[in-house]
């Protein structure tokens, strides 16, 4: 599955109508250099502004522009990881955001649907969003937390108490967000300059949203899992190769052989 190279595409197996931004976190730089060096390069199109998880006047965070799967941002984001080269900032601390719209999972019952899938193989997301580093960096339980745990104890409660769990809060790997605007935000647990695992990211949380409203779910199997898992040292199991599992999950969110391969080298950590 992985004899087609690692590789940086032009184009993406997502509609171009969708909609989607990124949130880039970078620590130990200086933020008003970072500010006009992005806009020498790319004008106004980015939001430069303070992380306030992070140490006062040493980070930055870069807010992107709407996207859409076109070539022009393609360009745009290969251009955006060569000057995040040149910056070098420390990622120790910072992660990689994706928004969808929140209309892709338009009901209470999606939202649940996509949470339980997204629980079944948070092992394999999570190993896969490590990018480069071997390590998940120290703050991830408090930023980007694994959610299974939590929503496997209010899933008894009611369908809104488990979408109101993940909801306008910033600990989960998952979040619903309606201020503003309505969005799904997947937070890495590793911040990475490499626009491969961007375009890896980005396929991957779509296709996992997609495979969440479509017949290819598995409720009784989700469930199922869900119910059984009595894990209590979870990070350290995450981190532990799975490929069996990580086929699966690829089969079952993937029709394309090409964003199946592109997955599984990032997950196994197979490098050009």
């Amino acid at each position: 599955m992985t004899d087609i190279p690692f590789m940086y595409r032009e184009k993406l197996n997502v509609p171009r109508k969708v909609n989607f931004g990124l949130e880039l976190e970078l620590d130990k730089v200086n933020p008003n250099e970072v500010y006009k060096l992005v806009r020498k390069e790319f004008g106004n199109t980015w939001l430069v502004k303070e992380e306030k998880g992070l140490p006062k006047g040493e980070n930055a965070e870069l807010v992107s522009p709407v996207l859409n799967n076109t070539k022009e941002t393609w360009m745009m984001l290969k251009k955006m990881g060569e000057l995040l080269e040149r910056i070098s900032p420390d990622y120790n601390r910072c992660s990689f955001q994706v928004n969808f719209d929140g209309s892709m999972l338009p009901s209470i019952k999606d939202r649940v649907r996509f949470l339980k899938l997204y629980a079944m193989y948070e092992d394999i997301i999570y190993r896969f969003s490590k990018g480069e580093d071997l390590e998940y960096r120290d703050s991830l339980e408090m930023y980007a937390s694994p959610i299974i745990l939590s929503l496997k104890g209010v899933l008894s409660l009611s369908d809104n108490a488990a979408v109101e769990m993940y909801t306008n809060q910033k600990r989960y790997g998952i979040a619903f967000k309606d201020k503003d605007k309505d969005l799904i935000e997947f937070r890495t647990p590793n911040m990475t300059s490499d626009p491969i695992y961007w375009q890896n990211y980005i396929n991957t949380f779509y296709h996992l949203l997609k495979c969440a409203t479509s017949p290819r779910y598995d409720k009784e199997e989700v469930d199922k899992y869900i119910d059984a898992y009595s894990r209590i040292y979870i990070l350290e199991s995450y981190e532990m190769l799975r490929e069996d599992k990580a086929k699966k999950f690829v089969k079952t969110i993937f029709n394309s052989n090409v964003d199946k391969s592109q997955f599984m080298h990032q997950y196994v950590g197979r490098r050009p």
